[in-house]
């Protein structure tokens, strides 16, 4: 963005001193997986051409997510428009999840599903009414796979008929459990590129360590070197590892529902873990650390899970 400056005072023929380029703003990602999406998006933008509703996917969710607020941002920012500033007011209150026209379904339960009631309550009571303030309102699914299939077929009926200035945006680490249906009225956005891939063995079996929790502070504390040792994987090994809490999770919900609940919450740590190393460049070393001295903490409190409400 070049900008020219002018010297003079009042009533002076003002002469241009300089032309300054001055940085552009964004809060577009710009690590390589994302690369392509973030052109693709941006040439919608620019030609007013944006679908209404995208299906944005990849093996790290906090990489999606994090795509989902810099797109919520570039529609809404009055600073940067089409690219966010990251710091005026609109943008803040985006990037905290406490912006007015961003709705985010909750997961509830032990198997942390988004029930249908929270669909009809959360998003589709709001599509009877215009956006509070925003240009562009944005209903952001955090991980697709877990709409419980009546909040999916709820979903549907709102995606078959958008209402104006309303956006939706998926996320999901695998696109392939959506419904066919919804897959098929989103445009597809796929976060690869060089990224690491959660799947290799190396990483994988981290993940799994994690999700078992030594409980031992010394194998913790190897543990904790384990996942920081390569830059870049320690929000995504923390991601993997939450996913596989979120299976156990559905999987002892009927069975082990005390167990489950541990599982679910400790997953629910996770992902706030790696968004934060995602998004806000946290340090590695001190964060997975704390997030371990956390999962031992939620693991220590099973018992109490277990102690009906009063």
């Amino acid at each position: 963005i070049a900008q020219t400056y002018f010297r003079g005072g009042a009533g002076a023929t003002a002469q241009p001193v300089r032309n300054v380029s001055l940085p552009r703003l964004s809060t577009w990602p710009t690590t390589p997986s994302a690369a392509r999406s973030v052109q693709r998006l941006r040439s919608a933008i620019a030609r007013d051409r944006l679908h209404h509703a995208y299906l944005l996917s990849g093996p790290d969710e906090g990489a999606s997510v994090e795509l989902a607020l810099a797109l919520t941002m570039a529609l809404n920012c009055r600073v940067a428009e089409g690219e966010g500033c990251g710091s005026c007011t609109d943008c803040d209150r985006i990037m905290a999840r406490a912006y007015p026209d961003l709705l985010i379904p909750t997961r509830e339960g032990a198997s942390q599903q988004v029930p249908i009631e929270t669909i009809r309550e959360q998003v589709v009571a709001a599509m009877g009414m215009p956006p509070h303030e925003a240009r562009m309102r944005v209903v952001l699914i955090e991980e697709a796979t877990s709409l419980a299939p009546p909040a999916a077929n709820a979903l549907l009926k709102t995606l078959e008929e958008p209402p104006a200035r309303t956006m939706f945006v998926l996320c999901s680490t695998a696109p392939e459990q959506i419904l066919p249906t919804i897959r098929s009225r989103c445009q597809r956005l796929l976060l690869s590129g060089t990224r690491v891939d959660a799947t290799a063995p190396a990483l994988a079996q981290l993940a799994e360590r994690v999700a078992d929790l030594p409980d031992d502070e010394h194998a913790r504390g190897q543990l904790v070197s384990a996942v920081c040792e390569e830059k870049g994987t320690p929000a995504i090994i923390l991601t993997a590892a939450a996913s596989r809490l979120a299976e156990r999770a559905r999987q002892w919900a009927s069975s082990q529902p005390v167990a489950a609940r541990t599982a679910a919450i400790r997953g629910q740590a996770l992902l706030a873990v790696a968004r934060s190393l995602s998004l806000h460049n946290a340090h590695p070393q001190l964060t997975v650390e704390a997030a371990l001295i956390e999962q031992a903490r939620i693991a220590a409190l099973e018992p109490a899970f277990a102690t009906p409400l009063a």
